[in-house]
């Protein structure tokens, strides 16, 4: 028997009786979502997780995601107006509480965002991407609750109020609650509020804040102690920018405080520094330096250095009262400054040249002197030689130092003409420590000016050398006479175009000194044919031995002094008169030289009337009863000593010098230019000379050249005359 299957089918449904049916399950599951979403921002527990995500997939499958969108937009909206406007209830308490409900608010909110961020996170995987320009879930979430906060303006101003009171609080030395303000600003970035518009109001309560405080220190504190402020000031604001403000924030907070603590204030404190500088205050000094660097201001200190050495170095230069201790007190300062040069200053070449400028200036401000000076100065030290430079360093260090000052002086022809004048006088009257170091400081000076410049003080030194290896033969040739080695003569042969000239005066030498006089001529002549010697008496000394009543005494005197003493081997008292006719010697130099015996402190001669003067009626006898605790005792000597009318007369010399120099210097020029105009020859001479010239002495020069034909006036200047 066969049996039958029979298969019933169901009739297609309705098409809408299937869409109503899609709708009622769109709605159903949508008010399922909305619950969750409700249960969510109300903190209750809502349907599992995985059914809610399963059903946010469904419905973005379902092509449903637009709805979901906008549920969601209109759930935040609801519970973001809610939270602002319980916020708008509090906006009277204090900053602090206010800013407190602020971040308990946010920190609910955006927790309860992120949950209702993973429900839906399947929307913002496949609806969002899908869609650009639409909001994720997350940021619709922000949008909503900044909406509402621009909506009650006042909530919004009251949390930026809030913020900024703490924020001025700390500043003012306030301890606030930090973590707080960091989530306050966080919140308010994530809102976008921050960048737009309370990062400028947080910078222009910056900027008053700082323009207020700085009016009123700059006025209070020391130069010293602003800074140090300042300094801090920049710390605080840096520090502060890590903990909340962000750190995006430190370039504008550094240029207010720039702005408002340096810049407004500048001039004040550039002038300010004159007082560090004086102070040699250098870490105070560092820190302006680099302030100055941070606002472009290193030019402005620039000139304050400068002029602060010019000021400074001149008055020394130009105290007279203190004149001889100018070039100690000059080293002093320009180690001072050296010191704040590369300690505060970081040796920039701005600066190196500000002090170099500095002291051109002020060594300049006194015509010549300080040359001469420097001069003495490097003869103080080559006397004593290595313990010149036991205080200050090693003697090449103290000779460096010395003509450091040097190289600053325009009148270096000054300086040559009395350095030549005091290395002679060092020389002949063995007041140099060491030939070594004589040598050292020529060459530094060589280094510095030039061969030329040394030429004469080369030929000096090497006429001293010379002169030794003369006298050892001088003395075998008297040793090997008959009768010889009678008086211990020591003579020095010296070239005339190396050596400065001195007064010559005629003098009767004692026959003992004139023997030895002859015997010395006699020798050097039988090897040096042809040449002529020139007896100077003036730079001469002698060891005299002399018997008084206490006993036995050497006297170091000058040769003029020896000769008068000499006389009284044969007479107990002499008058002037006396005196005068058996030396022929000038009445001026008589004069000088029995004041140095009869008027000092150490009086080997007794003067009758015992006046404070020598006078042709005056009298003289040996003081037998002359004691002293010294052996060898050094008469004073007046003839070779520099007197004022001796640098005048170096002076003038120079001087003189000079004006052949500009003469040779304008034919020179001119011969080579054949025509030029009076502004450019000056030019021109500025660039050759090595001294300075003012426009009177060319002028007079130049009428001097044009009296004598070697130049002719011209409409466009001068020409030259062949």
């Amino acid at each position: 028997m066969v049996k039958k299957l029979v298969v019933k089918l169901r009739s297609a449904p309705a098409p809408a009786d299937d869409a109503q049916r899609r709708a009622e399950r769109h709605a159903s599951q949508a008010e399922t979502l909305r619950e969750a979403v409700h249960a969510i921002h109300a903190s209750r527990n809502s349907a599992p997780l995985e059914e809610l995500f399963s059903a946010v997939e469904g419905e973005v499958q379902d092509n449903e995601g637009s709805a979901l969108h906008a549920l969601l937009g209109d759930e935040c909206q609801r519970k973001a107006a809610a939270e602002v406007a319980a916020l708008a209830e509090g906006v009277a308490l204090d900053s602090s509480t206010f800013l407190q409900h602020v971040v308990r608010l946010w920190e609910t909110y955006s927790s309860q965002l992120s949950l209702i961020r993973q429900v839906f996170l399947y929307l913002d995987r496949a609806y969002v991407v899908a869609n650009p320009g639409t909001l994720s879930v997350f940021q619709l979430g922000l949008r909503q609750l900044r909406a509402q906060l621009e909506a009650l303006p006042h909530v919004h101003h009251r949390i930026v109020e809030a913020l900024l009171q703490l924020v001025e609080a700390e500043r003012g030395g306030e301890a606030v609650n930090r973590h707080l303000l960091k989530h306050a600003v966080d919140m308010l970035s994530n809102l976008r509020l921050y960048e737009d518009g309370v990062q400028d109001t947080l910078l222009s309560s910056a900027s008053q804040y700082y323009t207020r405080e700085s009016a009123q220190l700059i006025n209070e504190l020391e130069l010293a102690a602003y800074l140090l402020h300042c300094e801090r000031r920049l710390a605080e604001e840096y520090d502060r920018c890590e903990a909340y403000l962000g750190l995006h924030m430190r370039r504008p907070l550094k240029e207010i405080i720039d702005t408002c603590l340096l810049e407004a204030h500048l001039t004040a404190i550039l002038e300010a520094s004159r007082g560090l500088l004086a102070a040699c205050a250098e870490p105070d000094l560092a820190r302006l330096h680099t302030m100055c660097v941070r606002i472009g201001a290193l030019p402005g200190l620039r000139s304050v250095f400068r002029d602060y050495i010019r000021a400074t170095g001149s008055a020394v230069v130009l105290d007279e009262v203190k004149e001889a201790e100018l070039v100690p007190r000059m080293l002093q300062f320009r180690r001072d400054m050296q010191s704040v040069l590369h300690n505060s200053f970081a040796g920039h070449t701005d600066f190196a040249q500000a002090l170099k400028e500095g002291f051109e200036a002020c060594l300049n401000s006194r015509v010549d002197k300080p040359a001469e000076l420097i001069a003495r100065y490097l003869d103080s030290i080559l006397r004593r030689g290595s313990k010149a430079g036991a205080q200050d360093g090693s003697l090449e260090e103290v000779l460096d130092a010395a003509l450091a000052l040097f190289r600053y002086v325009q009148g270096k022809d000054v300086f040559e003409a009395f350095y030549k004048r005091i290395l002679s006088r060092r020389l002949l009257m063995g007041r140099s420590a060491s030939m070594d170091a004589e040598k050292m400081c020529i060459s530094k000076i060589k280094a510095e000016c030039g061969a030329q410049f040394t030429n004469q003080l080369e030929g000096m030194l090497k006429d001293i050398e010379l002169s030794a290896d003369i006298q050892a033969g001088y003395k075998q040739f008297v040793a090997a006479r008959p009768g010889g080695g009678g008086l211990d003569t020591n003579v020095l042969v010296l070239t005339s175009g190396f050596w400065p000239t001195y007064r010559s005066f005629d003098c009767l030498l004692p026959a003992e000194l004139a023997t030895a006089q002859q015997e010395f001529a006699e020798f050097y002549l039988s090897k040096h044919g042809g040449r002529k010697l020139a007896w100077q008496s003036a730079p001469s000394s002698c060891v005299v031995r002399a018997h008084f009543t206490p006993g036995v005494k050497e006297l170091q005197a000058s040769l003029h002094q020896a000769c008068i003493l000499l006389l009284f081997n044969e007479s107990a008292e002499l008058s002037f008169a006396d005196i005068q006719a058996a030396l022929k010697l000038e009445e001026s130099e008589l004069r000088r030289t029995l004041a140095s015996l009869s008027l000092a402190k150490d009086k080997v001669l007794l003067k009758e009337p015992a006046a404070s003067e020598i006078t042709p009626s005056d009298v003289f006898r040996f003081n037998a009863a002359f004691a002293s605790r010294l052996y060898r005792v050094k008469i004073n000597n007046l003839q070779m000593h520099d007197t004022d009318e001796d640098s005048k007369k170096t002076n003038e010399q120079v001087l003189q010098d000079r004006f052949h120099q500009i003469d040779a210097a304008i034919v020179r020029i001119m011969k080579m230019r054949k025509a030029l105009s009076h502004n450019l020859l000056l030019g021109e001479l500025a660039s050759q000379l090595r001294f300075p010239v003012g426009q009177s002495d060319v002028k007079k020069r130049i009428e001097s050249l044009i009296d004598r034909e070697y130049l002719q006036r011209v409409d466009t200047g001068y020409e030259y005359l062949a």
